[in-house]
C-alpha cells in the first residue's frame, strides 16, 4: 500500500511546525529519559510520527505546537512502557557509580548531588500526572493552561492538581532545609497562567 504525496502547502507547514519546535521536544524528552541517545531516539520517532499524521496537525501555531507535545508525550509513554527493566537497570548502575564517587570529592559537591536525588525522589514520590504536571510547568516552560492541553486536562482541574503537587512536594521537601544559596522552594512558572 503506497502512501499519498503530502501536498506541498502541508508540507511546507509541517516544516515549519518541526523548525519551530524541533529543539524545545528534545529538551522536553531529555529531562524525562536516561540519556541523550534515547531522547534523540525519541524525537526522531516523534518526528516520524508528526509527518505520518500531518494532515492531522492544527493549522494554528500554539495548536500545532501543543499537538506536537501531545505526540511526544505518547511516544515518551511507550517508550517507558517497553523500558522498565532498562530502567531497573539504569538505577543498579547509578547507585554503583554513586557509591564508587571519589572520597576525596569536594563536601558541596557530593552535598548537591544528595540533595538533587532527594529532589528527584521527591518528584518521583508524586502521582506520576502531578509529576508530569509539575515537569512540564518547571522545567518545559509552560503555563498551567498549555501544559493541561499537552496532557489532556481541562484547565481547572489542571490548576487544583498544580497546586495540589506544588504542595506536597514543598512539604516533601521542607525536611531538607534550606540548601546553602537559599531556601528550599518549588520555583515559580517561568511563563504567565
Amino acid at each position: 500500500m503506497s502512501r499519498r504525496p503530502t501536498p506541498p502547502e502541508l508540507r511546507d507547514w509541517i516544516e515549519i511546525v518541526v523548525d519551530d519546535n524541533g529543539e524545545d521536544l528534545l529538551r522536553y524528552l531529555q529531562r524525562r529519559t536516561l540519556n541523550r541517545e534515547d531522547a534523540a531516539d525519541l524525537l526522531g520517532k516523534t518526528l516520524l510520527t508528526l509527518w505520518e499524521h500531518a494532515a492531522k496537525v492544527p493549522a494554528v501555531e500554539e495548536d500545532a505546537r501543543m499537538w506536537c507535545f501531545g505526540v511526544a508525550r505518547n511516544v515518551l509513554r511507550n517508550y517507558r512502557r517497553r523500558g522498565i527493566a532498562q530502567l531497573a537497570l539504569a538505577d543498579t548502575l547509578r547507585d554503583e557509580l554513586l557509591e564508587r564517587t571519589p572520597v576525596d570529592t569536594p563536601d558541596v559537591t557530593i552535598e548537591t548531588k544528595l540533595r538533587a536525588q532527594e529532589i528527584r525522589d521527591a518528584l518521583y514520590s508524586l502521582d506520576e500526572r502531578s509529576r508530569e504536571l509539575l515537569i512540564l510547568i518547571h522545567w518545559d516552560g509552560f503555563n498551567i493552561a498549555q501544559a493541561a492541553r499537552v496532557m489532556g486536562l481541562n484547565p481547572s482541574s489542571a490548576r487544583t492538581r498544580y497546586s495540589r503537587a506544588k504542595q506536597r512536594l514543598t512539604a516533601q521537601l521542607a525536611h531538607l532545609g534550606p540548601p546553602e544559596t537559599g531556601a528550599t522552594h518549588v520555583p515559580q512558572p517561568t511563563r504567565g497562567v
